[in-house]
Formats: C-alpha cells, structure tokens, sequence
C-alpha cells in the first residue's frame, strides 16, 4: 500500500460524497428541464406564428385594397377604350364641379383622339402608392407608338376607390442630388426626370463655359415641383435655383421626359447666365449689340439641346472660323456694337469679307422696324436704311408715316452680289405674314453702306 497525502485523502471524500446523490433524484431534476425548455420553445414558436399571422393578415389586407385600386383603374381605362360615358363618370368624385365637367372633356378628347390616332388604352398600371385612404397611380396610354405615362389620383369612400383631382402634397417623399456644381432637388414621382437633369445639364454647362471661357462653372440649383402653373424661371428669392415643372403632372412621354420646350427654355436660362458672367454689358435698346448678344446665347442653346434655334449668323460663324470666333465675339461686345463686330471676331476687316449667314441677322433687322416705328423714334428708324439714297429715304419715310403694320417678315433667303454701280448688297426674299393670317412672298434689297447692312428697298 502506498501513503496517502493529504489532498488526495480530501479529493477521494469528495468523490464519495457526490457519488452518493440520489440517481432518481437526478433523472427528475433533468426532465424537468427538458420540459421547461419545450415549454419555452411551443411558447417561442406560438408566438412567432401569432405574428406571422398577423403580418399576413395586414399584407393581405393591403394587397387588396392594393388590387382593388387597380381595378379601379383598369374599369376607368375600360370605360375610355369602349366608349361607356356612364362607367367613366361614376368613378369620378369631387365636390368642385369644374372639375367633374373637365372630366368629361377628357372623356371626349380620348374619344377624339381614337378616331385619329393608333390608342392603346391597355390600363397597364407602371406604378402605384397608397397613403391611407389615398392613392396615386402611373398608368400607361400608346398613342401611335409612343408610350406616355398619366398620374392620377384616387381616394378609398366607402364605396370603393374613385377618381379625384390631383394632390401634390402627395408626391412622394423630397429628395436631393449633386453632380459637378449642379444640384437638382425633386419628390419620389420624379426620381426617373431627375436621372434625365442630372445626365443632361452638368454637360451643357461644361460645354458654355468652354465657349465662352467661364472663369468658374457657377454652382445652380434645378428645383422640380408638381406644379402646371409655372414656366422654367429663376426662383424670385434665389438667383442661383431654377424651379421647372414636374413632366408627370401631365401626359409625360417616357422616352422624353425632358421635353424640347424645356430644354429650349432651360437652355436659355443657362446660356443668358453664362453671357452675363462673361460680359454682363446692356446692349443700347435699337444697337445691333442686342441682336448679338441674343443671338450668341441662342447659339449656346442649339449646341446644348441640338434643336434648331435660327441662330445662322453665329452657326456660321463658328462653323467657318471656328469657336474661338464666338469667344472673341462675346468678349469683346460693346453696348453699342454693329454687326461689325462679327468680322473683327473672324478677323476679317470688313462685312462684305465674311462668309456667314445673314438670315436671322435680317429679320431682326425688320423687326426693329416696326419697335421702332412704334417708339416713334425716326431718327433711329431712319438709321436702319440706307438714307443717303433719295428714294430710298422718302420710301422709308412713307412707311414710318403710316405706322406699325402688325405685319411678321421672315427673310428665307439671302445671297450677297455687287450691284451695276459697284455697291455691294444683300438680295433677299422674305416669307411675310399679314396681321389676318395671309401670307405673301416679298423681295428685299440690304445695302453695305457705313460698314453695316441697311435697307434699300
């Protein structure tokens, strides 16, 4: 036998001790746990399917009243596709009766409008949002190929969903965007527009300020609001933001959401600003100066948008002495400059050296006629023509004695020539039409004399 020590006689009393539990004791102690623990699990996945349950119930609930706003819609659409005045008008709700009455000159417009066009009124709804008892939907048209989205506006009575006038407070939620030194603030309805603003306008900006030499890309902001009763426009208590209107408030083509009106008009806005920071000179009211600077920024607008602006004197001056032309051109206006300024931009000595395209330049010029004429200003009317001829001068005073005539000319064609006595002149047609609508075709003579083109006919 070996000795014991101590601690192991005081281990070996331990063991003894728990040796002697009770094993039915134990048995019990541990299924009682177990059964806790099953207890605790049930309770855990009672509770989980009670919420399940509930969950389902409220998406089941939602879903149909979901569905049951696309029905509605599609029995709208149904009701203009056969023509059931009667379907169309029951689901219309309002107590502004204005509005019921428009309403019904929708209804015709689409009957109309199916007699003269390919319309597919599918009832397709693209997207839809409720809030309660109120709902908004996108729902697609096809009008001779061309998809359009309309958003309309519904609220749930008690007897179902029904057609009612537009409520902007229900746009979605607001949202903003940078790209370069643009910011474009806009709602969830016009998440797909603002994708177009932020591709489209940070470029023309970049492409003005190469033109015209910017010593800074100004920092704007484009502000989107569902609102039909503004134009594009600088916002009155910020001249740094331009507010346009939303393209979903109306009939807005998918596949041009950015409309050609509103690129012409935003265009605009950004050309003027960026003429302005360059040369912020006030041309004088009957100096060529205006027609320039006029004429440069509808140039910009053009190499923006790619839409046809008339602006031919510019094109062609770029097109034939390049860019740096219009550079020079801008930064070197005067209040008072004659088109003589467009041959020292192409570098040039004189007018009659320059090959450009005087149509646009020529019918500002009769336009200025009339302004004139109206403001009763001869002295600056009669510098419009070419007075040191005397007949030309007593033709001019005729016209000036009679007054305005509310006539629009538009010269259509211009060639240059020199004339049996050496002078050298603008032989021109123009597309004239009456304050009654008639239209004629006249011939115009422009005579180079004191370095600018003046009337002589």
């Amino acid at each position: 036998m070996g000795i014991q020590l101590d601690w192991e006689i005081e281990n070996e009393r331990t063991r003894n001790t728990h040796s002697g539990e009770d094993p039915e004791g134990r048995a019990r102690r541990g299924q009682a746990f177990r059964r806790l623990l099953i207890v605790l699990l049930a309770m855990t996945a009672l509770a989980g399917c009670v919420v399940w349950l509930i969950s389902w119930r409220i998406n089941e609930a939602e879903n149909q009243v979901r569905s049951n706003l696309v029905i509605t819609v599609e029995n709208e659409v149904a009701a203009l596709r056969i023509g059931d005045r009667a379907a169309f008008t029951s689901i219309q709700r309002s107590d502004s009766q204005g509005w019921l009455d428009n309403q019904q000159l929708i209804y015709d417009a689409y009957q109309a409008l199916k007699t003269s066009a390919n319309v597919v009124l599918s009832g397709r709804v693209l997207n839809s949002e409720i809030d309660g008892p109120r709902g908004r939907v996108q729902v697609e048209e096809i009008i001779d190929g061309v998809q359009y989205i309309r958003t309309w506006f519904y609220f749930l009575y008690e007897d179902g969903w029904r057609h009612v006038p537009a409520d902007y407070t229900f746009w979605g939620s607001a949202n903003e965007r940078s790209v370069d030194n643009l910011t474009i603030r806009y709602f969830a309805v016009d998440t797909p527009f603002a994708d177009v603003l932020a591709a489209t306008l940070p470029g023309w900006l970049a492409q003005g300020c190469a033109l015209v030499t910017c010593s800074a890309v100004p920092t704007l902001t484009i502000e989107v609001v569902p609102d039909d009763g503004i134009e594009a426009d600088w916002a009155s208590e910020d001249s740094n933001r331009i507010r346009l209107s939303s393209p979903f408030i109306g009939p807005a083509r998918t596949d041009a959401l950015f409309a050609s009106g509103q690129q012409l008009r935003v265009g605009g806005l950004l050309a003027e600003r960026l003429v302005e920071t360059t040369n912020p000179v006030q041309p004088f009211a009957f100096a060529d100066a205006r027609y320039l600077r006029q004429a440069l920024i509808s140039f910009m607008v053009e190499r923006f948008t790619g839409i046809e602006t008339n602006a031919f004197s510019i094109e062609t001056l770029a097109g034939t002495y390049g860019d740096q032309a219009v550079t020079t051109l801008l930064a070197t206006l005067t209040a008072d400059s004659s088109a003589q300024a467009l041959a020292a931009a192409a570098g040039v000595t004189s007018i009659e050296q320059l090959n450009i395209d005087w149509r646009d330049y020529l019918t500002w010029r009769l336009a200025l006629e009339q302004e004139v004429i109206a403001a009763r200003d001869e002295a600056n009317y009669l510098a419009l023509y070419d007075t040191a001829d005397a007949g030309v001068r007593d033709l001019a005073l005729a016209r000036y004695g009679i007054g305005t005539s509310g006539e629009i000319w538009v010269i259509t064609e211009a060639s240059q020539e020199t004339d049996a006595s050496g002078s050298i002149i603008l032989r021109a047609s123009a597309s004239v039409r009456a304050a009654n609508g008639a239209e004629r075709v006249e011939s115009v003579l422009f005579r180079l004399a004191d370095g600018v083109w003046r009337r002589a006919s």
